[in-house]
């Protein structure tokens, strides 16, 4: 296939010539990945935000788990590094951060991830705005921790800033449906609201990120304004102006700020899949991805919608001769529950139906606490089996089965020589 000579751009090499010659060391769960990562075959890569199930199989209290870069980043590394995933980046609770650190109230417990406390919105009337001050960001909230994990991160080369997109920003700190009502009924506030975010705080905050962590790079999740919670028109006019604008403001000191996500096509209701509101998604991605050939499969149902309509969509690069990315998500309720087979029909589905035209990579869109890991290695193992570069002619004829492995404890036992974590 001549296509599979280019296949090797899907293969997550980024990290690999960084990563040769890395030795592992008991105490540092980042070289466990990273030395996994230097010998890794050619593949489609995988990966996955994985925060709450850490947490919850590693038992590690919450507070901490979510507070301390270096206890968040050696799980998920470790984690990382016994599922066989292509990335290890820490991630918390991305979304929480600077709504946190202007004030808005948290709701904080041992065995979950921390949360606005939506019974008390930072701005409960519009006119609340006008007492909010940009944060001291290297004093406010958990803010360092979060300057430690991004360093953390880059020191298992994946560079890069994390900001919350101005959209689910204002949600946060006034909530979904009040923000809605004002999108309709008070469009001055909202504009001053979105204003504000954009050049005040999160400029404010990702030049601060610049100075103290040297990122030229930022993306930000944006899961507020996937549809329906919003349409495609309101997107267009309240998701992408700001996103672009804060791209602006931060090109002032070299930092390239996306927004990725937004107008993720979610409806859950099967019989009411409508391919036009899924095309004004994508258009609305490629707008914020600033033209970049892509489109994003995210939380929504897709090991039930059909796939059919997405080739045709990108039938308008695969005819310029473009490779587009296409970044397909495994429903985090479908890894959760399972069963195993569809799971791994998912994934080969996914690979056959995209990974020969375009850069496919495969995500769990979000790893429910509880999920079992075994439903996460049936999911690798797929991705890994399947996705072997260059792609077989009919994956029908590729032998799968899902390797038994250790309980991660033991996993940790083994690699650390006893230590474990260290936490």
């Amino acid at each position: 296939m001549e296509n599979n000579t280019a296949d090797k751009k899907n293969s997550p090499s980024v990290t690999q010539d960084m990563n040769k010659g890395i030795q592992l060391n008991p105490h540092d769960p980042k070289t466990w990945w990273m030395a996994y990562a230097a010998q890794r075959p050619a593949w489609i890569p995988i990966m996955a935000p994985m925060a709450e199930h850490a947490q919850f199989l590693t038992g590690i209290p919450a507070r901490q788990f979510y507070a301390d870069a270096k206890i968040n980043v050696h799980t998920l590394a470790a984690l990382a590094a016994y599922y066989g995933f292509d990335n290890a980046m820490g991630v918390g609770d991305t979304y929480n951060y600077e709504a946190e650190a202007m004030g808005q109230k948290m709701i904080y417990s041992e065995n979950a991830m921390p949360t606005v406390d939506s019974r008390d919105p930072l701005i409960k009337q519009p006119e609340d705005l006008k007492k909010i001050k940009v944060p001291d960001w290297l004093h406010a909230g958990r803010i360092r921790s979060v300057f430690d994990l991004i360093r953390l991160n880059a020191e298992m080369g994946m560079p890069g800033g994390k900001f919350c997109a101005p959209f689910s920003l204002a949600v946060n700190i006034r909530t979904y449906p009040l923000l809605i009502k004002d999108l309709r009924k008070n469009p001055e506030f909202a504009h001053d609201l979105f204003t504000f975010l954009a050049d005040e705080i999160l400029t404010s905050y990702l030049k601060c990120q610049k100075e103290h962590c040297g990122i030229t790079a930022a993306t930000a999740p944006d899961a507020w304004s996937a549809f329906p919670n919003l349409s495609p028109d309101l997107a267009e006019k309240w998701v992408v102006p700001y996103a672009e604008r804060l791209f602006k403001n931060c090109l002032n000191f070299d930092v390239k700020a996306v927004v990725a996500g937004s107008c993720d096509y979610c409806e859950e209701r099967i019989e009411k899949f409508d391919k036009a509101i899924l095309f004004r998604c994508f258009d609305v991605q490629k707008k914020l991805a600033f033209g970049m050939p892509m489109v994003i499969l995210g939380m929504g149902r897709w090991h039930e919608y059909p796939l059919e309509p997405v080739l045709e969509y990108l039938a308008q690069y695969k005819n310029n001769n473009i490779r587009a990315v296409v970044m397909a998500q495994i429903n985090a309720r479908l890894l959760r529950d399972g069963p195993e087979n569809r799971i791994i029909d998912l994934v080969k589905r996914l690979i056959d139906t995209f990974g020969r035209d375009y850069n496919l990579t495969v995500i769990m869109s979000n790893v429910p606490a509880d999920t079992p890991p075994r439903h996460i290695h049936a999911a690798v193992s797929a991705v890994h089996t399947y996705g072997r570069l260059p792609l077989a002619e009919n994956l029908d004829t590729v032998a799968f089965h899902i390797p038994e492995r250790e309980p991660f404890q033991e996993y940790v036992h083994k690699m650390s020589g006893g230590i474990g974590l260290g936490f």
